[in-house]
């Protein structure tokens, strides 16, 4: 499989995988199972996955999911839960971010023609 390929694969899957869960947290939020803050962060965490697909918007995208992030960790520690799992969630959207088509790696800090 190539880079090209792997990242894709990623970037897809994350998205999924987010929406999904996202999905679930809205439903339960709007069934009365949380509060207004859990409709909020859902409804962006939402929207910030399906930018994620987008090239263009990837940046703003991992930016604003790993704000979402953030704020869900520190909810989940007010639970009594270990937020682990959102850090996990935050490098992942950071290498979505910055990852570009044809490189699995991103072009940050090489030199022009190298």
């Amino acid at each position: 499989m190539s880079g090209a390929w792997a990242l894709r694969a990623l970037r897809w899957s994350f998205c999924a995988f987010i929406v999904f869960a996202s999905a679930q947290t809205l439903m339960a939020a709007l069934g009365g199972h949380g509060g207004v803050h859990h409709l909020a962060l859902s409804g962006v965490e939402i929207a910030a996955a399906l930018a994620l697909l987008f090239p263009r918007l990837a940046v703003a995208a991992s930016v604003a999911l790993c704000t979402v992030f953030a704020i869900a960790a520190v909810l989940t520690v007010a639970d009594g839960e270990a937020p682990m799992r959102f850090a996990y969630y935050g490098a992942t959207a950071i290498l979505l971010g910055v990852a570009r088509e044809g490189s699995l790696w991103p072009q940050v800090g090489r030199r022009a023609g190298a």
